[in-house]
């Protein structure tokens, strides 16, 4: 069962620069498994933070925090406790230049003999003991650090200012938990991957907070949570249907898949300059907007409207099999749906369709391969790619009877690639590398099948597809010698079927870029 962030977290989410933290207590409970970061982690946290360029407020998100305040005042750690500590090891390494604090915070750890004592008191002269496991690693740790500033810091100079960007440009996320929480099992869930923190989970949450609306009527404020959180989950539930989503990406994220209508609306809010690069772009961007915006309740019901119709606008793609078949094609060569939504917005049905029409013939370069029989399986293996899948879903495009929806789903969660017709292993012919002697071809099928005769690999070809498998329909119809103009031998694929199936590429491809009954 999915454990939501709503049922872990209060309605507090809470940004944190270092400074921010000066005076608190962190405490690193017993029940987790104490400080493991290697040279490794420790080197891509540096190198990020010393390659992140502060101008212009910007800010370095750092990771999500999760923490339980206890009656004693201090804070008991759930969740971030790795970069917590390796940002505490520095500012002690740093401390002992001329012009660093010391650390701004204070970090404990719970029945670790000395190791509250071993904290306090590191430094170049008292990093090494090997008495328990946890002073081991943090003697690592901090080896890895001073070795890292040896590397990249010229100065003490620089590891002190390295240090105030550290405290004045880095923050956390801070997440409290609410009274009452158990945060044992809090960090059970987390650490088991039971409640991912997607940006789409810290979005709505940050949404959905009862600050951001007017309204003081509980009643009135559930009824407005509960609306956005039932379209919410219609979105995710919609995007989750793998022939939807396939259409449009070349993968699965893993978890909430909503995550990409923010991904795409978050460029256009992105006021503050954050670098996209960052894992909770998103919402970065959103939280910044909403922290500064003067009616919270009328960004989050516009920000809403825009995540509903981005959703719309993609259905409407995917009932379409006209635009279904053509931004298929061009987001799967690498066209990315900003350019998409540019070559259409504000044009008519037949205009915008030209549009992409002309886009996809760019993507596939014809034009660069007017005679197509010179194309090589060695040198042009990508462009033929391209042109093969293109062919496939033109010859969907161009029939006259309903059309059929070709399966990016299948297409991409299977390894296809460009296939011999004729084997090159068949000594019945001669080996032959160019279009004529190509197809499509899933990788499993072609294990099968390897090099085999030509009507051996047929009977695989149809007995797979009698299985209910998928078989693209030109590599069927090439089997079934659809496209050859003469059947005198259907035993071999011969030079006369090869220049039929070009012929046929060719005029199926040229009836596509012109658009005919799409337009």
């Amino acid at each position: 069962m999915r454990i939501s962030m709503k049922e872990i977290l209060n309605e507090d989410i809470d940004e944190k620069r270092i400074t921010d933290l000066e005076g608190y207590r962190f405490f690193i409970p017993s029940y987790q498994r104490g400080y493991r970061w290697t040279k490794n982690e420790i080197f891509a946290l540096l190198d990020d933070i010393d390659n992140f360029s502060p101008d212009d407020d910007k800010k370095y998100c750092i990771q999500p925090l999760i923490v339980k305040k206890c009656d004693e005042g201090y804070y008991e750690v759930v969740d971030g406790q790795q970069r917590l500590t390796t940002i505490y090891i520095f500012m002690k390494i740093a401390a002992q230049k001329p012009d660093s604090p010391p650390p701004l915070f204070e970090l404990e750890y719970e029945t670790r003999g000395k190791n509250n004592m071993f904290l306090k008191n590191l430094s170049d002269d008292n990093h090494k003991n090997d008495s328990t496991i946890d002073f081991h690693y943090i003697g690592e740790a901090y080896d890895a650090i001073k070795r890292w500033s040896e590397i990249h810091l010229k100065s003490p100079a620089d590891i002190s200012q390295l240090n105030i960007k550290i405290m004045e440009s880095v923050f956390f996320i801070l997440y409290e938990l609410p009274d009452g929480s158990e945060p044992i099992s809090v960090f059970t869930k987390v650490n088991l991957g039971k409640i991912p923190l997607t940006n789409a989970e810290l979005i709505k949450a940050l949404l959905l907070k009862k600050d951001n609306f007017e309204t003081k009527n509980n009643e009135e404020l559930s009824e407005i949570q509960l609306k956005i959180s039932i379209a919410w989950d219609r979105i995710e539930h919609g995007l989750q249907n793998d022939s939807f989503w396939y259409f449009l990406n070349a993968k699965d994220p893993g978890g909430t898949r909503i995550d990409l209508l923010f991904e795409l609306l978050a460029n256009k809010y992105n006021e503050n300059s954050i670098s996209p690069k960052q894992p909770l772009f998103p919402f970065l961007v959103f939280f910044a907007v909403l922290e500064k915006a003067d009616n919270k309740e009328e960004f989050v019901r516009r920000l809403w409207n825009e995540v509903e119709h981005l959703y719309e606008e993609f259905c409407e793609w995917y009932n379409n099999l006209n635009k279904y078949h053509i931004i298929g094609y061009l987001i799967d060569t690498g066209t990315t749906v900003e350019t998409i939504f540019s070559l259409i917005k504000g044009k008519r049905k037949s205009a915008a369709t030209k549009e992409l029409l002309k886009k996809a013939k760019e993507k596939t370069n014809t034009e660069k391969y007017k005679d197509l029989t010179k194309l090589s399986f060695d040198s042009d293996k990508s462009e033929i790619r391209r042109i093969l899948l293109l062919f496939n879903i033109a010859t969907l495009v161009c029939k006259s009877e309903k059309q059929y929806r070709f399966p990016f789903d299948i297409y991409k969660k299977e390894k296809w690639d460009v296939e011999h017709i004729h084997a090159i292993g068949d000594d019945t012919d001669d080996p032959d590398d160019s279009l004529g002697n190509l197809t499509l071809l899933d990788c499993h099928t072609n294990r099968i099948y390897k090099n085999k005769p030509f009507p051996e690999k047929r009977r695989i070809i149809i007995e797979r597809e009698s299985k209910g498998l998928f078989v693209p329909l030109c590599t069927k119809n090439i089997f079934l010698k659809a496209y050859s103009k003469e059947f005198d031998d259907m035993s071999l694929w011969n030079d006369s079927d090869k220049r039929d199936y070009i012929e046929k590429i060719e005029e199926t491809l040229q009836a596509f870029y012109e658009g005919g009954a799409m337009l």
